[in-house]
């Protein structure tokens, strides 16, 4: 099935992520949108030079984008499974994939950050605002929930990563403190 028509049953549909049988095409465009989302980021940082050039580079950032989603949509799944909704964790990760592809988006707001009419984190940020939104009403429609508990169920492994991050920042500068003193 063609992927563009994927994402319209997805958008016109949305019972059919609920039904028995996955969508046609679901798996395909879902892997689809990881490697066209990635790969808009990977432009995207390769304007400002925050990446090395290459194809390695890309699979190495395609990789690691794989494996946070898979983590993400399984921490999300266990959440919501502990709470009481159903789903499936699988197509929560290929609905994620159909997700990432407005990271697309990224390439030509490169271009306007390049040529000063718009900061590039402000564009950064509104991307990936508009693919956690798309998130939750992801979760929203495979889970069946309110649309607070989809928020919380999106945010919260986010808020998790946030906190180790910060953890170790703050370990590091007091570690880094004791090695002047």
């Amino acid at each position: 099935m063609n992927p563009l028509k994927t994402i319209e049953t997805l958008v016109d549909d949305p019972a059919a992520l609920l039904a028995a049988e996955r969508p046609a095409g679901l798996g395909r465009t879902g892997l689809l949108g990881y490697a066209a989302g990635t790969l808009g980021f990977f432009l995207f940082l390769r304007f400002f030079s925050a990446v090395p050039p290459g194809a390695i580079s890309f699979l190495v950032v395609l990789g690691f984008v794989l494996a946070f989603n898979l983590f993400f949509a399984g921490l999300i799944h266990l959440f919501l499974d502990l709470t009481g909704a159903r789903g499936s964790s699988a197509r929560l990760f290929l609905a994620f994939g159909c997700s990432d592809l407005l990271l697309a988006l990224l390439v030509p707001l490169a271009f306007f950050a390049k040529l000063g009419y718009i900061n590039g984190f402000l564009a950064l940020c509104l991307c990936f605002l508009a693919v956690i939104y798309a998130r939750v009403r992801l979760v929203r429609r495979l889970y069946s929930v309110s649309a607070n508990k989809a928020l919380l169920a999106v945010w919260l492994p986010y808020a998790g990563l946030s906190a180790v991050l910060f953890t170790a920042f703050a370990y590091s500068i007091a570690w880094l403190v004791w090695l002047v003193l």
